[in-house]
């Protein structure tokens, strides 16, 4: 844009002016000119005098249109065309007597004084009245209106008004022409009348003057809120002084610099009661601020929530992880058992009890069969035929029968009274074949065990029977085997006893025997259950004596088939489990038989090992299993299986809750993902929050939970050193919150500048002023409330709207401006960026700019 200066009146135009013809120029100037009532050709009706008439027309016509209730018609006004506007018709007048008066507004600072010195002039006579009647009203108003009337009724006094004025309009006008407010120029205008009329008249001329540079400065710092550059000095002071001084300040502009981590004021970061209650006046005084301010608490603490909440993931991540592991576990555990009941060895018995003792019953009866065979074939070896002598035999029953007592004579033997008694008819002759002789020597033999067998023995008769056996086989040369008879005989006598010894006596004698009708005593389904299967020695003994009366492999493979199905019977259950105790027990009461049969012990001894190893890794892994899925005894248990934001309660509840912290921080570390330990930080954060006041956190319960050494150390298994020094930030700042809810102290006034005194000395310049200038406007009613209440109470309004004030209020919620208020600033440095930020408040006219840019630099 392009500025141009046309009769002192700057117009902008477009860069395109610069790329017309000098011509064009000149029209586009003049075309200008007529559009804004300027007569670029002629002065006629410029200059300071004209601007002086049309001022006294303007302020005297004003005063009548004033006092006129017809000028402009309306429902009361008896005159339907109103009576018109008396500055009109004094301007008329004006023009027809050929007094020069300027048309349209000054536009140098010539014709602006001019101008108000007019206005000053045709009020100065009515404004001493009215001074005169107001200095009765008491106050500073009357004491100032006193003094007023004394200076404006007096001749200087009125040369001074009309100096007055004429500042007045031109510094209004200056402000004007700077593109300034209309508040700011009639503000503009007032200062420049005061300091020309108001303060020199009333230091030489009034008794309560109290000297023209006091009242000088007075005004000047009066006025200085309500100047741009003026206002942050103000607000600057008034922070500072709160604060306890600069020192103080710069202190707290420390503090506010390091910021808040959930949005806290600058007044709430440095919990000055002094900055807290400014933040509180400032509030009172602006609804929007306390409005504002009362949603950012609230949104403090949603946002100090949203941080706690931050700080993790989804806490559905974590349990969904555990879950996996745990599942992963289970099928570990089920592994081990498998290997371990896979390696568990347990012998099976191929056949039942009963058949095992049947076949060795038929085993033993069959090795029996054949000692007989072979005992038959021995005996018959012995030659029959030949004769041996009786001597032994007869000597020996004779005896016996001579020193029998009579009582038991029947004990002796039938055959041998008859074969060998001496004077038998029939017995036997001084030689006999070595048959008779056997014989008699068998039925001696039989007489004697039956003798011994039964209920009923009668060990005197086997005695005897034994005795005469014994010379029969004296006789028969079979002691000592002195002839051939005797050799054969001896070795069938041999085998005999040795057959009988196996067969007839002990464990097999017992299995064997029969009953009187020959039925056998024992079932052969309980043979080994007779023998092998008793404990201890029993057991031992009967097992050497099957294996001596039939030692086959047959044999042997059922005793072993016997016993790995006692073995079975006693070290599993049922329902197939292992007992461990059976198993011991049979292998403690069974030691010496399994001694025995070494490679049967040794294989039921690697099998109550083997199978007693699989059933602890059995009972532990179901233990394990059973306490990974019971909440009550696994932390990843309690956690997967609760609601998300109660999964970390079972912690709390433990009573070292560090150390269930610590279990599920170590399983959920085992996440490459990172997933798991940011649920598991999410699940810690939302339980630190209900802990803290839920939707209300409360920095006190914070305080108070981060507090216990506990809760702190499991907090701390999860979280980071920083992350924990974040949450004792965050409840800091929830604590600084809840003090600042609290009121703060009186400070009194926002700004400590109070305009009240600036106000009463400017109220009588100001109503004349736009009195005289009401008369410009559209009729007399109308002007009457614009001076009356509408452009007075405006103005005094405008004034009311502290310019400090509005710098202190946004300084409530901006930490740079707040810090910088707090700051010196000869001591303290803003960067470009701060400048940029902060021009709305420290520029106004092209002169404050340049001040503050230089200041920057």
């Amino acid at each position: 844009m392009t500025t141009l200066n046309i009769e002192g009146q700057r117009v902008e135009v477009s860069d395109d002016f610069l790329n017309l013809s000098p011509e064009q120029q000149e029209a586009t100037v003049e075309e200008i000119a007529q559009s804004l009532r300027i007569d670029a050709g002629s002065s006629k009706n410029r200059g300071f005098m004209p601007n002086v008439n049309q001022g006294i027309a303007e302020s005297v016509g004003g005063l009548v249109d004033f006092i006129n209730p017809f000028d402009q018609p309306h429902g009361l006004n008896p005159l339907s065309e109103g009576t018109g506007s008396a500055q009109t018709a004094i301007e008329r007048g004006m023009d027809a007597i050929g007094t020069n008066r300027a048309q349209g507004a000054p536009q140098t600072l010539v014709e602006s004084f001019g101008r108000g010195a007019g206005q000053a002039a045709g009020a100065a006579i009515p404004a001493g009245a009215t001074a005169r009647v107001m200095s009765g009203a008491g106050g500073l108003l009357g004491n100032i209106a006193e003094d007023a009337a004394r200076s404006i009724n007096t001749g200087g006094g009125l040369l001074t008004e009309l100096a007055a004025g004429g500042s007045a309009q031109t510094t209004q006008s200056a402000a004007e022409a700077a593109g300034a407010p209309e508040w700011v120029s009639q503000s503009a205008g007032v200062a420049g009348g005061m300091g020309a009329a108001v303060v020199p008249a009333a230091a030489r001329m009034t008794p309560s003057a109290i000297g023209a540079r006091q009242i000088g400065r007075a005004v000047r710092s009066a006025m200085m809120p309500y100047t741009e550059s003026g206002a942050r000095e103000v607000a600057r002071q008034r922070v500072q002084s709160l604060a306890g001084g600069a020192g103080r300040g710069e202190e707290l502009a420390r503090q506010i610099a390091n910021g808040s981590e959930i949005g806290l004021t600058p007044a709430q970061i440095t919990q000055d009661p002094s900055m807290l209650a400014l933040e509180q006046t400032a509030a009172r005084q602006s609804p929007e601020l306390r409005d504002r301010l009362t949603r950012r608490m609230d949104a403090t603490s949603e946002s100090a929530s949203n941080s706690l909440r931050g700080m993790g993931g989804e806490v559905e991540d974590a349990q969904t992880f555990f879950g996996q592991r745990r599942r992963q576990a289970r099928e570990r555990i089920d592994g081990y058992v498998r290997r371990a009941t896979s390696d568990a060895v347990r012998p099976i018995a191929q056949r039942t009890e009963a058949a095992n003792s049947s076949r060795v019953s038929e085993q033993i009866r069959t090795a029996e069969q054949r000692a007989d065979m072979e005992e038959a074939a021995l005996w018959d070896a012995v030659p029959k035929g030949v004769q041996v002598g009786t001597d032994n035999a007869k000597r020996i029953a004779n005896e016996l029968i001579a020193g029998t007592p009579r009582a038991q004579q029947d004990d002796i033997p039938t055959k041998v009274r008859e074969l060998l008694a001496e004077g038998g008819n029939d017995g036997f002759g001084d030689f006999e074949k070595v048959a008779e002789m056997h014989g008699l020597y068998s039925e001696l033999r039989r007489v004697a065990r039956s003798a011994m067998a039964g209920n009923d023995q009668n060990r005197n008769r086997a005695r005897i029977a034994n005795s005469v056996a014994g010379g029969i086989l004296d006789d028969l040369g079979a002691r000592g085997g002195a002839s051939e008879v005797g050799k054969a005989i001896d070795a069938a006598r041999a085998y005999s006893a040795a057959k009988h010894e196996i067969f007839d006596r002990g464990t097999v004698g017992r299995l064997l025997k029969r009953t009187l009708d020959g039925d056998e005593q024992i079932n052969p389904e309980l043979t080994l259950e007779r023998s092998v299967g008793r404990a201890g020695t029993s057991g031992k003994l009967g097992l050497e004596e099957i294996t001596r009366a039939a030692d086959t492999d047959a044999t042997q493979a059922s005793i072993e088939d016997y016993v790995r199905s006692r073995f079975d019977r006693a070290a599993f259950k049922s329902d197939g489990t292992f007992n461990e105790t059976g198993a011991r027990n049979f292998l403690r009461d069974n030691r010496e038989t399994l001694d025995r049969l070494p490679y049967l012990r040794d294989t039921l001894d690697e099998a109550a090992r083997t199978q007693s190893r699989a059933s602890s890794v059995r009972t532990r892994a179901s233990r394990i299993q059973s306490d990974m899925e019971n909440p009550a005894r696994s932390s990843t248990a309690a956690f997967e299986s609760a609601a998300p934001e109660n999964a970390v309660d079972q912690v709390f509840k433990a009573r070292r809750p560090s150390a269930e912290a610590r279990r599920l921080a170590a399983t959920a570390r085992k996440d490459d993902s990172g997933r798991a330990l940011d649920g598991l930080k999410g699940a810690f954060s939302a339980y630190l929050i209900r802990r803290s006041g839920g939707e209300t956190l409360s920095g006190t319960k914070m305080q108070e939970f981060l507090g216990s050494p506990e809760r702190r150390a499991a907090l701390g298994q999860v979280f980071t050193p920083v992350e924990l020094r974040r949450m004792d930030t965050i409840a800091t700042e929830l604590r600084k919150l809840e003090t600042a809810r609290q009121p703060a102290p009186d400070i009194g006034a926002l700004s400590n500048r109070s305009p009240n005194r600036l106000i009463e000395y400017a109220a009588r310049v100001i109503a004349a002023r736009q009195g005289a200038k009401a008369g410009g406007g559209a009729g007399g009613s109308i002007q009457t409330a614009q001076m009356a209440s509408g452009r007075v109470k405006q103005l005094l309004g405008n004034l009311q709207n502290d310019k400090a004030e509005r710098l202190l209020i946004d300084a409530i919620e901006d930490p740079e401006l707040f810090r910088l208020l707090l700051t010196d600033p000869g001591r303290v440095e803003m960067k470009a960026d701060q400048v940029n930020r902060l021009a709305p408040y420290f520029t106004g006219g092209l002169a404050t700019q340049v001040e503050e840019q230089e200041a920057a630099r």
